[in-house]
């Protein structure tokens, strides 16, 4: 199945990781290399004052290596 992600990144052939505890706002995905990514749920609850996080973000604002199979977290230039 396709999905997209937080950072409006579509990804092809991905499934749904069942997670322990469910999420409100976001489920977790995983691609065909085994890389996990957040996904907003269609019918999400609006977020609150105090936690706006998990919102959808432009795709530009992924760090520099977010697609590759082995993401570090870290930024490189």
């Amino acid at each position: 199945m396709s999905y997209i992600d937080i950072f409006n990144i579509k990804h092809e052939n991905a499934k749904i990781v069942n997670t322990r505890n469910d999420f409100n706002r976001i489920f977790i995905i995983e691609d065909t290399n085994g890389v996990r990514y957040a996904c907003l749920k269609t019918d999400a609850p609006e977020a609150t004052k105090t936690i706006n996080h998990f919102k959808p973000l432009k795709p530009e604002c992924a760090p520099l290596n977010y697609l590759t199979p082995y993401f570090t977290g870290k930024r490189h230039h």
